[in-house]
């Protein structure tokens, strides 16, 4: 079944414009975890409660300006019907890189802890991690800024109290305690190298249960695992080949299986061991389009998305309790992004709605998501100017 979408400006056809497909494909195809015993948990010290963290109540989305002169982060709050409402951009007190679409070749430029009551965004042309406060409205108050210890820093992943920035500048990962009111405070001597001949560091991201942090290098063509220490620190890494081709974005089930995008057009699920080594489950099945960038998984985890970002439609996969993945619409489109959204990142609310970031266009897409796991289109709300450099996507 395909699924269409009318922006503000008017119905969009299904093609993407050749331009803006090659821009895609060329940035997105090149070739328990602890603190130590000082760390706070987070506390939301706002005079109004966080969000609830039900997936029918309200919520907000973000994601980044990615500006070369100021970066900022776009938010908008999230309606319980899924429906955004601008609340305008939050300096981040750093720079992005500018650029048009997907500049920093990346997922997770953005993020929000479990709580939903903190935020953290890249600085990548400033070398810098912000962090913000989320008020009870979605908007978002600056708490702090700190060195990602690193060059160009483009993902961060967080579990409970401990986040990691992944600079693909010079390929290492850094680690900061989460504090009260949102602070970040850098963790001594986490920093740590990718393992040699890393090249093209795109992803970071947690396990479920915080035990393993997990990058994916898309040049270098691999999977890195780090055993998280009773500390917070990283043990040795454990390199494993992608299956396909460019491994890319991902997600993880709680049942410790990485789904990662192969920009050849193609998903590969993946069983992790505890030593860190993975082996593949379903390998290298097709999106049907070109340029798979990245991926999400909803929180009953019966269904995983990917972006096509040469193509501008989303492809859909059950997921079954062994990892496996089947096709949700063999043939056809679970969703269409639009002519010129190249879209560039994605993320989901529970098992409810999905947003994408359609950096071409410039816009947010929303899509509710329906029990069989199809996509019914709702319309785009504008985030920026296209092909602006927009940036990373998180919702909740």
């Amino acid at each position: 079944m395909f699924f269409t979408r009318d922006t503000l400006a008017g119905k969009i056809v299904p093609y993407a414009s050749l331009a803006l497909t090659v821009l895609a494909l060329a940035a997105c195809a090149d070739a328990p975890a602890g603190l130590d015993p000082s760390g706070d948990k987070l506390s939301a010290s706002s005079s109004e409660p966080a969000f609830s963290r039900a997936d029918n109540g309200p919520g907000a989305v973000y994601t980044l300006t990615n500006g070369v002169d100021g970066n900022a982060v776009v938010a908008f709050h999230r309606s319980q019907d899924g429906s955004l409402t601008s609340l305008g951009s939050f300096a981040t007190g750093g720079k992005g890189i500018g650029g048009t679409i997907d500049p920093l070749t990346s997922q997770f430029a953005v993020v929000v802890n479990d709580a939903h009551d903190a935020l953290f965004a890249v600085n990548a042309g400033s070398n810098e991690i912000s962090s913000f406060r989320i008020d009870a409205n979605g908007a978002l108050a600056l708490v702090s800024k700190v060195s990602s210890k690193g060059s160009r820093p483009v993902s961060l992943g967080v579990h409970d109290n401990l986040l990691y920035a992944l600079n693909s500048g010079d390929n290492t990962v850094s680690g900061y305690r989460i504090t009260g009111d949102a602070r970040i405070v850098a963790l001594p001597h986490s920093t740590r190298a990718l393992a040699p001949g890393a090249n093209g560091a795109a992803a970071i991201r947690f396990t479920r249960d915080g035990r393993q942090l997990i990058v994916t290098e898309r040049v270098s063509n691999r999977l890195e695992v780090f055993a998280v220490l009773p500390d917070g620190r990283l043990g040795a890494p454990v390199a494993t080949p992608g299956n396909g081709a460019a491994t890319f974005g991902f997600d993880v089930t709680a049942r410790n299986q990485p789904i990662v995008s192969e920009t050849q057009g193609s998903l590969t699920s993946y069983a992790l061991a505890p030593d860190g080594a993975l082996s593949p489950i379903t390998s290298s099945i097709s999106t049907g389009g070109l340029a798979p960038c990245w991926v999400i998984i909803t929180a009953d985890e019966r269904f995983a998305y990917t972006t096509n970002s040469g193509s501008s439609f989303l492809a859909g996969y059950s997921v079954d309790a062994a990892g496996h993945l089947t096709p949700l619409t063999p043939g056809a489109h679970t969703g269409e992004s639009g002519a010129g959204a190249t879209p560039l990142d994605l993320d989901r609310v529970g098992n409810q709605f999905l947003y994408t970031l359609e950096a071409g266009t410039g816009t947010i897409g929303t899509f509710v998501i329906n029990p069989d796991g199809t996509l019914a289109a709702r319309p785009d709300v504008p985030a920026g100017a296209p092909a602006s450099g927009l940036q990373g996507l998180a919702s909740f």
